[in-house]
């Protein structure tokens, strides 16, 4: 069990490097900040003022905002018109039916540890992790070095600028490399961890996309 301590700490870098989640939703939603995540809930429940540090500085979002504050739901919905024509122009077909980009289904989160997972994106062995987080420039990566998991499968990961500047992968297929791979001992947490957000990706049929 963490500590509530240690927690707290955790809370108090969210916006720092060392916060690296796991999140299951439909992209609309994401970049609409049209959530609340369990740290958030965590600060208020404490009595603890929750703040974002962006580009305009540092913010705090009052307890049952979402964080993308009180506009969020307004805006996701001028949003997903947007989503749903750049994924139309994804190299794959019929990307927009496979998940609702309107869908109001509670999103998951995945907090995963960043020393795990940085000893997980520095696998040696060519059956796993050579490198993540570089933002559409992996070449000949596989899929569980992807930034954004969609939950259909396809050959190859894609790096795309738009809706998000990431690289797609295939939740089914990382799932599969995630089974037959072999993991350092300090890698074994964030691919647990992993393992359980792509789960969820497919269980829900929704998007999985890592938040740093």
């Amino acid at each position: 069990m963490v500590h509530i301590a240690a927690l707290a700490e955790i809370a108090s870098n969210e916006s720092g490097p060392m916060a690296i989640d796991f999140m299951i939703m439909p992209i609309s939603r994401y970049i609409a900040g049209d959530f609340v995540t369990p740290i958030m809930r965590f600060c208020w429940e404490q009595g603890t003022p929750y703040f974002v540090i962006g580009p305009d500085g540092k913010r705090e979002v009052p307890p049952n905002v979402p964080y993308g504050g009180e506009l969020a739901r307004q805006n996701r919905l001028q949003f997903v018109a947007m989503v749903l024509e750049d994924l139309r122009a994804l190299p794959i077909k019929d990307a927009t039916s496979i998940w609702d980009e309107h869908s109001e289904v509670e999103p998951r989160f995945h907090r995963v540890d960043p020393e795990s997972y940085t000893a997980l994106c520095r696998q040696p062995k060519p059956s796993t992790f050579r490198r993540i987080l570089s933002l559409g420039k992996i070449g000949g990566a596989p899929h569980c070095a992807s930034s954004l998991f969609l939950p259909f499968a396809f050959s190859s990961p894609f790096p795309i600028m738009e809706p998000l500047e990431r690289t797609c992968g295939s939740t089914p297929e990382a799932l599969k490399e995630l089974a037959s791979a072999a993991f350092m001992p300090a890698a074994a947490n964030a691919a647990a961890t992993l393992r359980e957000a792509l789960q969820d990706s497919m269980t829900l049929q929704m998007p999985m996309i890592v938040d740093w």
